[in-house]
């Protein structure tokens, strides 16, 4: 059973970590998007997450839409906050379990991030959709290399744009056959 105390230490280290391994997925997302650079919450990520990327950067090599830091240090940070839960909860987890399972976990928060941006831009196309907000703005631009070539595929039936909805059943089927088979294989490694 566990103590109060490592509770309250496994909500303080899931919430530090949880923000720190969004900002970077963030990060990392906006760059292999092509998000706009110049979009005011696209700065302030940077802002945030430039101290450590920077000398990163040096060491490790980046494609023109793969930032190779960003996805290092995204996995180092998930891999550290498992480590890190299971010492707290006193478990002793097989280091390639633990790398296997931060894989699954960053898969799906990306699959997440991904299907709730097209959930908001659907639902707030019924109320303004003429909008320019920069939180809009950056949500289509996150979503648009996805639902862009469906769309393309798929006109609009009687002004329906049906793209968004298949991009999502896209999203989660890729989560099923992605991210579930990761957690089995995971979770054979930690026995």
């Amino acid at each position: 059973m566990m103590s109060h105390t490592s509770g309250a230490g496994i909500f303080l280290l899931q919430a530090l970590f949880g923000v720190f391994i969004l900002v970077v997925l963030m990060r990392f997302l906006f760059q292999l998007m092509r998000v706009d650079f110049y979009n005011p919450i696209t700065q302030m990520i940077s802002r945030i997450s430039d101290p450590i990327l920077t000398p990163l950067r040096a060491a490790l090599p980046s494609t023109r839409r793969v930032d190779g830091a960003s996805l290092a240090l995204l996995l180092l940070l998930q891999f550290l906050h498992l480590l890190s839960i299971t010492a707290i909860q006193g478990v002793d987890a097989s280091l390639s379990g633990l790398a296997v399972l931060s894989l699954s976990e960053i898969l799906s928060l990306t699959a997440g991030i991904l299907f709730w941006s097209i959930i908001i831009l659907a639902v707030l196309s019924w109320f303004q959709p003429r909008t320019h907000h920069p939180g809009i703005t950056l949500l289509q631009q996150l979503t648009d290399p996805l639902v862009r070539p469906i769309r393309q595929r798929i006109p609009p039936t009687s002004g329906v744009d049906l793209s968004p909805l298949v991009t999502l059943l896209g999203i989660k089927l890729a989560e099923f056959l992605l991210v579930a088979p990761l957690r089995d294989v995971a979770s054979m490694l930690l026995r």
